[in-house]
């Protein structure tokens, strides 16, 4: 089996759909030798933020001198960025020889009917902690697909640190219609004694799991933003003139400037923070500039990531936000980083995410808006031509984004935004020579 028949084997498996459950996932995993038993992990979970603060503990990791693997999901441009290590994505052939030795057992059980069909995140997920394990990891960083409690990841031994960044309304219809809900099937994630670190802040949320923190005998660190210091609050966090502060126990973290743009970032650094102190304090060898260095060394393309394209002078801004919390968040670090502008803006949605949630809080960014349908999984363009018409936003429809995005460049002055957004998928149809100065950070 080669590359191409072993993406074209996990594309076979999304007819499947989305199946939440871990019997039939530890059975393949059995079957293969249990590959996720190779490794020590640290497991993410959240609405908002849980990539970005992946990569920022995974890079610090790297810093320190351990051999780091990091789990991402979904992908932007490259399907092998979902799988790394020491920050390298999985080689062509590595991916293609571990789908080539998971095949026959996926097989193997679909014609068993206590187990059923494989989906394609469980495969992905298996080759994942196979590689791994293949290489030598010493620590994993594994990002959660959906969820938690149900979600393939969750089949780890008790992780070192388990972190739940933030809360938000997103995938109700798998994960509940209240933040308690989303918030105890995220907090699924959390075993007996292990600690956990959390941004949330929500009181319905930060409740829920406080509660289940309780029943696992989980030590529980907040992390809050300095000006919102509570008693026992864990690490603090703030920026002024000379960057990102945070203040964790004994480590100061003063003037960080982080590579990742965006105000909403400081948060994700500072939960990231956390959990890698809760690492050292167990023993992990990670020096305090191994930590400074790698919070501000981070990558990760599409987070409200800022290109600065030469020919002719544009400003093109890049941002994977897609559900209501993100719009939010997206709306301020736009006012932060363009204060008094208005941006020209593309948009597309997947089919499951809601336009009418997602462009009320960009409304007063918007001079004018392109939208348009990602390849796949589309949400249909005349649901945002609506939502558009009912803001009272200058929009129009377009075949495709890269032709959206061609207009909106067009129409834009040297530094006047260009925002494209709406999804992962959106974002990920940026076209050349965009995609090239975005991967190269």
């Amino acid at each position: 089996m080669n590359y191409g028949e072993a993406l074209d084997y996990s594309a076979s498996l999304l007819k499947f759909g989305i199946r939440l459950g871990l019997e039939r996932f530890r059975e393949l995993l059995r079957r293969v030798g249990d590959p996720h038993t190779a490794f020590r992990a640290v497991h993410v979970a959240g609405t908002n933020g849980k990539g970005s603060t992946t990569v920022f503990i995974a890079s610090a990791l790297r810093e320190a001198g351990y051999r780091t693997g990091c789990y991402l999901s979904p992908h932007l441009f490259d399907f092998r960025e979902r799988i790394q290590v020491n920050g390298a994505l999985i080689p062509p052939e590595a991916f293609a020889r571990q789908v080539e030795r998971l095949k026959p057992v996926v097989e193997e059980l679909a014609q068993d009917e206590r187990y059923g069909q494989t989906t394609e995140f469980e495969l992905i997920t298996a080759a994942a902690f196979g590689h791994f394990a293949e290489e030598g990891v010493e620590v994993a960083v594994l990002e959660v697909g959906l969820g938690g409690r149900l979600d393939a990841t969750n089949v780890i031994p008790p992780p070192l640190v388990a972190v739940v960044t933030s809360i938000g309304l997103d995938h109700q219809e798998v994960l509940g219609h209240s933040l308690r809900q989303i918030a105890l099937e995220k907090a699924g994630i959390l075993k007996p004694g292990v600690p956990v670190v959390t941004g949330v802040t929500q009181p319905e949320a930060l409740e829920a799991i406080e509660e289940v923190a309780r029943q696992q005998g989980c030590p529980l660190y907040k992390v809050e933003p300095a000006a919102e210091r509570r008693a026992d609050g864990y690490a603090y966090y703030a920026s002024d003139a000379r960057g990102l502060s945070i203040w964790l126990p004994e480590v100061p973290l003063i003037g960080l400037r982080l590579a990742l743009q965006g105000h909403f970032q400081h948060a994700n650094a500072a939960v990231a923070a956390a959990a890698l102190n809760l690492l050292r304090k167990q023993g992990l060898a990670i020096p305090e500039e191994a930590l400074r260095r790698g919070l501000e060394q981070a990558r990760l393309p599409g987070r409200f990531q800022v290109l600065r394209i030469e020919h002719p002078p544009r400003t093109l801004v890049l941002d994977v936000a897609h559900n209501q919390d993100g719009a939010r968040v997206l709306a301020e670090a736009l006012q932060h980083a363009f204060p008094g502008q208005k941006g020209l803006f593309v948009v597309g949605m997947k089919a499951n995410h809601d336009p009418a949630e997602f462009l009320p809080p960009l409304k007063e960014h918007v001079e004018r808006l392109w939208v348009s349908q990602p390849r796949t999984s589309p949400r249909p363009v005349e649901e945002l031509l609506e939502v558009a018409h009912r803001l009272s936003l200058r929009v129009q429809a377009m075949p495709s984004i890269p032709e959206a995005l061609e207009q909106a460049l067009e129409h834009a002055t040297p530094d006047q935004p260009v925002v494209l957004t709406g999804s992962l998928l959106t974002v990920g149809e940026l076209p050349e020579p965009y995609r090239s100065l975005a991967l190269r950070g």
